[in-house]
């Protein structure tokens, strides 16, 4: 009889623990549930804001514009086919000044054709990681701002500047250059392998020539001030690059790197993926 009575026992306890299992189970599963609605509810409340931005600030002109490059030749803009020749450039009427307004950190417009979902303004961090979390108009958001490191150049004249963005799982900010190295055997840029810089006294046209995983902290992103950091700067680039660098580039003349960083891997993996962009030309409004 005790037997029996230490059977019913076990088993009843084990009952229960099933339940406290189960009860904790499906807690974890409306915990999470919830935390994925409020997560897609931040992510939309930045997508508006930046499409609203967008709409407001910036429009996209199609007829003919002239042209000076930096080595100061005229060109005509047809209006079609503006990446596939290096004296183009698509033509963007951003309205500056009202950006300024909304945040005076705001230094440019970033302008990605290949991936034209990359297309954002872009903030000068006065602070390290400042523009982390928030977006362009000051709103507290897991999907921040595109923001220039606080190293570099404001005038994108830095001997190599970088730019961070998230890697939204939406593919918003730089979520979309996933595409790169998921897609590593399809030829993404096709013929517009640029990156566009619109500041407002000149459109800043940059090749892309190398991009690649690293990890955070990595030489990919030391600081280069000298002729010979740039050189080894270079070495490590070719060594590391998913691509072969374009041979018709010349770095000669240590012309301007801008270098685009996002996350690459699970969060708080260190994996970081880079996109490395010379400048060509610099044309003046």
């Amino acid at each position: 009889m005790g037997n029996e009575n230490n059977e019913k026992s076990k088993i009843s306890i084990w009952g229960v623990i099933r339940i406290i299992l189960i009860v904790i189970l499906i807690g974890v599963i409306c915990y999470e549930g919830v935390m994925v609605y409020f997560d897609q509810k931040e992510y939309s409340i930045a997508v508006n804001e930046y499409d609203n931005i967008r709409d407001k600030y910036v429009v996209s002109v199609k007829e003919d514009i002239k042209e000076t490059d930096e080595v100061g030749n005229d060109s005509r803009d047809t209006g079609a086919d503006d990446g596939l020749d290096e004296e183009y450039y698509p033509k963007l009427d951003i309205d500056f000044s009202a950006l300024k307004e909304v945040n005076p950190d705001f230094i440019g417009w970033l302008y990605f054709p290949a991936i034209s979902s990359i297309n954002y303004p872009v903030v000068k961090e006065k602070t390290i990681n400042q523009y982390l979390y928030k977006t362009f108009e000051g709103v507290p958001n897991k999907a921040g701002c595109i923001f220039m490191d606080v190293l570099s150049d404001p005038e994108f004249c830095g001997m190599s500047d970088m730019l961070f963005g998230h890697n939204m799982k939406n593919g918003s900010m730089f979520g979309a250059l996933k595409v790169l190295y998921k897609n590593k055997d399809e030829d993404i840029l096709g013929d517009e392998p640029y990156i566009y810089i619109y500041t407002e006294d000149k459109v800043l046209k940059y090749r892309i020539f190398s991009y690649y995983r690293t990890t955070d902290g990595s030489f990919s992103y030391t600081e280069v001030k000298t002729e010979d950091d740039y050189d080894k700067y270079l070495d490590y680039v070719k060594k590391c690059s998913m691509i072969d660098i374009p041979k018709d580039i010349s770095f000669d003349d240590y012309p301007s790197l801008l270098t685009l960083s996002t996350c690459a891997g699970q969060h708080g993996s260190g994996v970081r993926f880079v996109v490395h962009s010379v400048k060509i030309a610099a044309y003046d409004k």
